[in-house]
């Protein structure tokens, strides 16, 4: 008999963006080392590598797909707001390291003073005999805590000898104690990093050396002195700003270029995700490995790769392109987050092992119990439907035990989407139902798997 496939949820719980949390990952393992990974939530919706994704301000031709706050920016009155916030945060600490000062003072102690040489006679016998720290001063310890604390948030508030790539710097950034933001959505760079930097433009029809070009308006430099990078008229966004990706796409352009992050021969971005760190670790996905995306209301599907980079517990974070190839609607003349009306949800199947959705689904389709793989999926789907019926963040349905309750109660109903997922099976690039009906052609899988008889 065949192997059956093997499920476990993933050790931690994950979120999309703000609008789901608590949703379940579920790990598959099936015949010859087949794995994937599923989940079920929308769509976050991700622009970094996208052309038109940010522009200068005051360009009204220029019809940006974002805003720049979420490429770093900040504006006059923002950057004042955190530079109160910082000046108040450094009196707090000063007041903080003041009462530290006092409460060891009234207890007899100096905060400075050090213990004198121990002769040797007696250093040999704590050496033996190591005599017992004193107590700690409950008091001191909390607000050592305390003063930690703040230390630690007026560093990072600050970027104090921190540098652009978020390294520990031997001095603190040009302006240090002035700008307290950052551009990161958005390729920046230095006038002198600029004036170091050239390129052979190949599709000028003359010999054309270029530079990058930045928009050295004061109000876009950042805490690190730099500015964004414009597209050039070779590149597909031109006058937009160039904004990038963690990893590079075609290398015949150089970095500050927009091309340098787009498919070669390609005047637009195409679908990608982003794999979050956590994600990958809890699942052995890595990046350029294969997310299969099944939209639920429409049976519309879309395979594509993880290009981008991810933090924290978070799944379904996609590029405009993907999107866009599973029917998102853009528009343009709203403002914010309504410009994507983001509100279908989807089933995510990811491949890890650089695998392809068909291969992987031909060794799940000869697993001895492969009739119930569509239909935990569908439960994974259906913990989510059910949370945004009840109009709820938080998913808190287990998929897993209403699974296994379905198990055990024969003829019990499928979930509601259980048939749009089962048709997804063969769209995948795969013939799964075909397969699994061959491998166990004398089981009766029941007509729901059935593959649909010819005219």
């Amino acid at each position: 008999m065949a192997d059956a496939f093997t499920y476990k949820a993933a050790a931690h719980k994950f979120a999309c963006g703000n609008d789901f949390t608590d949703l379940t990952v579920v790990n598959f393992e099936g015949p010859d080392g087949a794995k994937a990974s599923a989940y079920s939530c929308n769509m976050n919706i991700d622009l970094d590598g996208e052309p038109h994704a940010y522009a200068p301000l005051g360009k009204p031709k220029l019809r940006p797909k974002d805003n720049l706050g979420n490429a770093g920016w900040k504006s006059e009155a923002q950057n004042n707001v955190l530079k109160g916030q910082y000046e108040a945060g450094k009196l707090a600490l000063a007041d903080l390291e003041k009462k530290r000062e006092q409460l060891l003072a009234a207890k007899g102690a100096s905060s400075t003073a050090k213990p004198g040489p121990v002769p040797a006679p007696a250093a040999a016998k704590t050496a033996l005999h190591p005599a017992a720290k004193p107590p700690v001063d409950p008091a001191v310890a909390a607000l050592d805590k305390q003063i930690a604390a703040k230390k630690k948030n007026l560093h990072a508030m600050s970027f104090e000898n921190i540098d652009a790539n978020g390294n520990y710097s031997a001095k603190n950034p040009k302006n240090f104690g002035k700008i307290f933001w950052k551009w990161y959505g958005v390729t920046a760079l230095t006038p002198d990093q600029a004036k170091a930097l050239s390129y052979l433009e190949l599709e000028a029809p003359t010999l054309t050396v270029r530079k990058p070009v930045l928009d050295t308006s004061s109000i876009y430099e950042d805490v690190f002195g730099r500015f964004p990078v414009v597209q050039s008229v070779f590149e597909p966004g031109t006058d937009y700003f160039v904004t990038p990706l963690p990893r590079a796409a075609n290398t015949h352009y150089p970095s500050w270029d927009q091309r340098y992050f787009l498919p070669h021969d390609s005047d637009a971005q195409t679908a990608f995700g982003a794999l979050a760190v956590p994600l990958g670790n809890q699942t052995g996905l890595r990046l350029n490995d294969t997310v299969f995306a099944v939209r639920l209301d429409t049976a519309d599907t879309l395979s594509f790769p993880f290009r981008d980079t991810g933090f924290g517990y978070k799944v379904a974070e996609c590029s405009f392109a993907a999107y866009g190839g599973l029917g998102g609607d853009y528009r343009p003349e709203k403002n914010g987050a309504a410009k994507f009306p983001n509100d279908f949800l989807l089933l995510y199947l990811a491949f890890p092992g650089k695998q392809t959705p068909r291969s992987v689904l031909a060794k799940f389709a000869t697993a001895s119990n492969a009739s119930d793989f569509p239909v935990l999926l569908s439960f994974i789907a259906q913990a989510t439907v059910d949370a945004k019926t009840k109009k709820s963040h938080k998913v808190t349905g287990d998929p897993i035990k209403a699974f296994e309750a379905w198990q055990k109660s024969p003829g019990a109903a499928k979930p509601q989407y259980f048939d749009v997922i089962a048709d997804s099976l063969r769209t995948a690039g795969s013939d799964f139902i075909d397969r699994m009906m061959r491998a166990h052609a004398a089981a009766s899988p029941g007509p729901y798997l059935r593959p649909p008889t010819l005219p």
